[in-house]
């Protein structure tokens, strides 16, 4: 690894909390971010390009040499309101979808609830995230970290989040700091566990700057931060991990290792 720590992270909402103290004056971390989806930042890290990563949890059932860092995440427990599938029909009567293309997590997820809880088995088929678009190519589409689409004229709007917790009973876990196999995890967790602490103190200072740059309502972002998303990474959270790799596993899209 080189000297500078090299990060990669989302550019959506959910990760400012997990980041932006690598941009304050007070950070001493000698660290270089850089931002792109998660499908981008999985093959980032696997070119070595990157050291760490906010990447779809997805990617480490595929790639078990990544190395997780410990007691930190991108989650939810219930309603996540930034990864839903929007529907012209009802949701047993979808024939095809189109799947935004940036996380891998989430479209395994959508394949899953769809079967599991719709006995759903639409054509599926990838798009880049413009909403007016997949819906007029597919009955359904699947986006993801836009907080801008609440107010989206389709009819019927499946919440990922909360359609898990419903299933499952458990929480979401959508992404989690991944490390190459050779980074130094101790020193790698040190500085992550810094930057979420101390932006997890400052979620009013964060909102505030997130709804003015973002263009979003204020109360919007503040509920997102404090009420939605969760940034640890416990044992329910964990529990549900492996609750979601298992169901990965039977459907086939991961091996069994």
């Amino acid at each position: 690894m080189t000297e500078t720590l090299r990060i990669g992270c989302v550019p959506y909402l959910n990760g400012v909390p997990l980041v932006s103290w690598f941009s304050a004056p007070e950070c001493g971390a000698d660290v270089e971010l850089k931002y792109a989806v998660p499908s981008r930042l999985a093959r980032m890290l696997a070119n070595g390009e990157i050291d760490v990563a906010m990447v779809s949890i997805f990617e480490l059932f595929r790639s078990p040499t990544l190395q997780i860092v410990p007691g930190i995440s991108i989650s939810a427990d219930g309603p996540v309101k930034s990864v839903r599938l929007f529907s012209r029909v009802p949701f047993a009567q979808i024939t095809s979808v189109a799947l935004d293309s940036s996380s891998l997590t989430s479209v395994a997820l959508t394949r899953i609830l769809l079967s599991e809880i719709y006995d759903c088995h639409p054509r599926y088929v990838s798009h880049d995230p413009n909403l007016d678009e997949m819906l007029q190519r597919c009955d359904a589409a699947l986006i993801i970290g836009d907080l801008q689409l609440f107010d989206t004229p389709a009819r019927y709007i499946l919440d990922l989040g909360e359609a898990w917790k419903q299933l499952t009973g458990l929480p979401f876990v959508y992404a989690a700091w991944l490390a190459r196999e050779d980074a130094p995890l101790e020193a790698v967790t040190d500085a992550l566990s810094l930057a979420r602490d101390w932006g997890c103190a400052r979620l009013d200072t964060l909102s505030r700057d997130a709804s003015h740059k973002m263009r979003l309502p204020l109360h919007m972002v503040q509920d997102y931060f404090t009420n939605v998303m969760q940034y640890d990474l416990d044992a329910p959270k964990l529990a549900g991990m492996q609750a979601f790799k298992s169901r990965c596993v039977a459907q086939g899209f991961v091996q069994q290792p």
